[in-house]
């Protein structure tokens, strides 16, 4: 961190930091002038702390007269220091499944790789992810695309930064059972999650017109619940369900399976005002996720995060 700023310069300093990561490298910079009228600051302490940031190495500068200042080179590591962040906290779905223990491998490599580390907190429920994201306890938060979108319909705090397409989150969901049937019927026993929007939702859909008692468990219970057959069926996703122990069948209602689709997205979603993360994350390759995901998947890369 640059050091030798009284507080008013401190302030100008984050400030300008975070402009100048937006700013492509051989583009010109806001004049003096500009800057001085934006930060409400004197065009000294501009000129002071852009002196500052060049001789710490933060960032390079040319004066090419009438032209303007140019920004010739950038150091993301400074940048991002003077810009106040020193680590990412995320919140992630509980890592019962190779699925998400690839992503948050995948995501914890990803932020090491610009140089910044990533603390991480495992937290049942989006609805619960989302609303730690606005409150501002996290600094995002991985969902579904569907759960993402739900939220972003009901707050304009939220926007999604990275989509890692279909698959990425679960494969699909069915519906599971108990014992052998030809599918939901009136007088089922049938688990749902109030926490988690999407098995909310696909439930529902499953069992709408039909005459169940739905009984609200946490999304982890379930299974063990299904097993000592206190509830009859649970929609569930199949990356970890025991083809062997249970009955799975597909989703029937056209609506849900048409969701789904969304459901089986991963998306990270920020506060939409966090410029700086916005940044980080157009530096991070949904590729290389991807790609670190699948690896874990396979069983070929260990887990770590």
């Amino acid at each position: 961190m640059i050091q030798g700023l009284n507080s008013k310069s401190s302030v100008v300093l984050k400030s300008l930091a975070e402009e100048l990561l937006f700013i492509e490298l051989d583009s010109r910079i806001p004049r003096i002038e500009e800057l001085s009228g934006k930060y409400g600051v004197g065009r000294g302490t501009i000129q002071n702390v852009l002196k500052k940031m060049e001789e710490s190495q933060c960032i390079t500068l040319e004066s090419r007269g009438h032209l303007g200042t140019f920004l010739r080179n950038k150091n993301m590591d400074l940048l991002l220091q003077c810009c106040g962040v020193s680590s990412i906290i995320g919140v992630m779905p509980l890592p019962y499944s190779r699925k998400y223990e690839g992503l948050a491998t995948a995501m914890h490599a990803s932020f090491e790789k610009i140089g910044i580390p990533l603390h991480c907190a495992f937290m049942r429920g989006a609805t619960v992810r989302l609303d730690n994201v606005i409150g501002g306890r996290y600094d995002f938060a991985l969902v579904s695309k569907y759960a993402a979108m739900s939220a972003i319909r009901k707050s304009d705090d939220l926007v999604i930064v990275k989509e890692f397409g279909g698959g990425s989150y679960v494969s699909r969901h069915a519906v599971v059972f108990a014992e052998e049937t030809n599918g939901i019927r009136d007088g089922m026993k049938i688990g749902i999650d109030s926490y988690s929007i999407d098995q909310q939702v696909l439930t529902n859909l499953e069992v709408k017109d039909k005459d169940v008692e739905l009984i609200n468990l946490n999304y982890m219970h379930l299974l063990e619940h299904l097993k000592a057959k206190s509830i009859d069926a649970m929609v569930w996703n199949v990356d970890e369900i025991d083809k062997g122990s249970f009955f799975l069948s597909e989703l029937s209602s056209k609506e849900a399976l048409e969701m789904d689709k969304e459901m089986s997205q991963a998306v990270c979603v920020i506060n939409k005002n966090n410029k700086k993360m916005e940044f980080m994350f157009n530096q991070i390759s949904t590729d290389h996720v991807m790609q670190i995901q699948k690896q874990v998947e396979l069983g070929v890369l260990i887990p770590k995060y």
